[in-house]
C-alpha cells in the first residue's frame, strides 16, 4: 500500500511538471482531488510487478532490489550536488545542521554508496545465469536512458519542478 501511495504521489508529480508521457493524462485528480489515474497505474504496475514472484524468485528480488537502490540513489543525489556542487552557493532553510551538515551528508552519500554494492550482490551462491542478481544492469539501464534522454531533449524543455508553496 505504502509503495502504491509513494508511487501514485511521483507519477502525479511528475506529470504535473510534464516530465512524463501523457502527462496531462496523469496528472488529472477528481472531485476530492485524488490524481485517479496515476493512482490506477501505480496499482496495475505493482500488481504486475507481484505477479513475477509466482515465476521467478530471482526476478522479483532483482526487482525489490531495484526500486530500494533506486529510491535512495533519489535521495542521495541532491544530497551529492549539496556537499559538492552548491557547498559555497547553498542557501540553508530555517532547520539545518550547521556546521555538521557537510559531515551529514557525505555520511549519507557514502551510506547509500555502500547499500548499492549490497543490494547488487548475488542472492544465492554459486552464481548461475538462473540466480544471478541482474540489479546492475537495470540500474545502469535505466541510468543510461535517463542521461540520453536528457542530453537529446529533456534539458532543453525540462524547467524543474513546479511548486505549488508560496514564497
Amino acid at each position: 500500500m505504502s509503495a502504491v501511495t509513494s508511487n501514485s504521489r511521483m507519477a502525479y508529480a511528475f506529470s504535473r511538471d510534464g516530465a512524463m508521457p501523457f502527462s496531462s493524462f496523469w496528472h488529472k485528480v477528481n472531485k476530492q482531488e485524488i490524481p485517479i489515474n496515476a493512482v490506477w497505474a501505480s496499482v496495475c504496475i505493482s500488481f504486475c510487478m507481484a505477479l513475477t514472484s509466482l515465476g521467478s524468485l530471482v526476478a522479483f528480488q532483482a526487482m525489490v532490489s531495484i526500486a530500494t537502490i533506486g529510491l535512495y540513489i533519489a535521495y542521495a543525489l541532491p544530497i551529492f550536488f549539496r556537499v559538492t556542487l552548491a557547498k559555497k552557493s547553498f542557501v540553508p532553510g530555517p532547520c539545518h545542521l550547521g556546521r555538521y551538515s557537510l559531515l551529514v551528508g557525505w555520511t549519507a552519500v557514502l551510506w547509500v554508496l555502500t547499500i548499492s554494492v549490497l543490494f547488487s550482490l548475488p542472492v544465492a551462491y554459486p552464481v548461475s545465469v538462473d540466480n544471478l542478481n541482474y540489479t546492475p544492469v537495470a540500474v545502469g539501464g535505466v541510468l543510461v536512458l535517463t542521461v540520453s534522454a536528457w542530453i537529446f531533449g529533456a534539458r532543453k524543455w525540462f524547467k524543474g519542478p513546479i511548486t505549488n508553496l508560496d514564497s
